[in-house]
């Protein structure tokens, strides 16, 4: 059986969540804007610019802008809206509110990961949706879910952890708020999500291989294919989101001066 201690961190983790719930209830549009909308429209921008009049567009090449789509609204989902949040909670005071109830930072930390998977859920579920509206249909092998599901988690924990970071670090919630959206949406735009790899400029390339946004776009469109190869991907994705959560949460200040 459980011990009192341990029911007692799931039931604060649960109640960290339920909190954060009710938030994004309250505050819908911005959540629906960043995991949906602008993924949704930078898909069909990316579609038309690709598409040659008279040509039909070749099914990999939706695959392929579908996969990057859901990483766009990933990050944007984890960095920028989850990072709005955690910027909201420090500077409004509600992180000093949370440090003067009897709960412990692990159970703040795990409650904040479960919301951001359960966003991540949503806003991918919801592009899978609009991608069957518009004809997008993805070759997903059973093993194949699995992955995909351990891509969309590893790379919602990356974002986590760069939002902790900045949420952390930032001098006034203006200066997060900028950081968070540039680099929500700069991840994205600076690897190669929507394109192959080569079609980047050389020194890009080498930079790409920095940012979770590059693993987790081949990972997705990998497994959206039928592939299932995918190991190396998962792998950076994991020390990525090891480095980033560890350097946020270390850097968290819990009851702050």
């Amino acid at each position: 059986m459980p011990s009192n201690e341990m029911k007692r961190a799931i039931t604060d983790t649960i109640c960290v969540f339920r909190i954060h719930l009710a938030r994004l209830q309250a505050e819908i549009g911005p959540f629906v804007l960043a995991a949906v909308v602008f993924p949704v429209g930078m898909y069909l921008f990316v579609n038309a610019v690709a598409t040659v009049p008279g040509a039909a567009t070749n099914a990999d090449q939706r695959l392929r802008f579908l996969a990057g789509s859901i990483v766009f609204s990933l990050s944007l989902t984890a960095i920028s809206w989850l990072g709005y949040l955690l910027l909201e909670n420090r500077f409004t005071g509600r992180l000093k509110l949370f440090a003067t109830l009897p709960l412990a930072p692990s159970s703040y930390v795990l409650g904040i990961l479960v919301f951001a998977i359960a966003q991540a859920a949503i806003g991918t579920a919801s592009l899978f949706i609009v991608a069957a509206v518009f004809g997008v249909r993805a070759a997903l092998a059973p093993f194949g879910v699995f992955l995909l599901a351990v891509t969309v988690c590893l790379m919602m924990l990356c974002g986590c952890g760069i939002a902790v970071i900045i949420a952390t670090r930032a001098r006034s919630f203006s200066e997060g708020s900028l950081f968070t959206d540039a680099l929500g949406a700069g991840l994205v735009l600076m690897a190669p999500i929507y394109c192959a790899p080569e079609a980047l400029p050389r020194a890009l390339q080498i930079f790409s291989r920095i940012l979770p946004t590059t693993y987790a776009a081949h990972s997705v469109h990998a497994t959206l294919s039928g592939g299932s190869d995918v190991g190396a991907d998962l792998l950076a994705l994991s020390i990525m989101a090891t480095l980033t959560l560890a350097v946020g949460f270390r850097l968290m200040r819990w009851r702050e001066e």
